[in-house]
């Protein structure tokens, strides 16, 4: 499987591109806020614990705050 996350300021481009990937066959769903928070926070932690910066226990510590 293959993911590619699509980012536009034009609602028009969207409604196309979606339209477009039912049309080719392809899944493709509109984020909500919540899912789009929740995928950067994701970004994040992955993010530090590649870099060393951050480990799973510092930021659990740092989410139940």
């Amino acid at each position: 499987m293959e993911t590619i996350l699509l980012k536009s300021n034009s609602k028009k481009s969207m409604k196309l591109l979606l339209e477009l990937s039912k049309e080719l066959g392809v899944n493709a769903k509109k984020l909500s806020v919540i899912e789009k928070e929740d995928m950067a926070m994701a970004f994040s932690i992955e993010e530090g614990r590649k870099s060393g910066r951050s480990t799973k226990e510092k930021v659990l510590k740092a989410l139940r705050k």
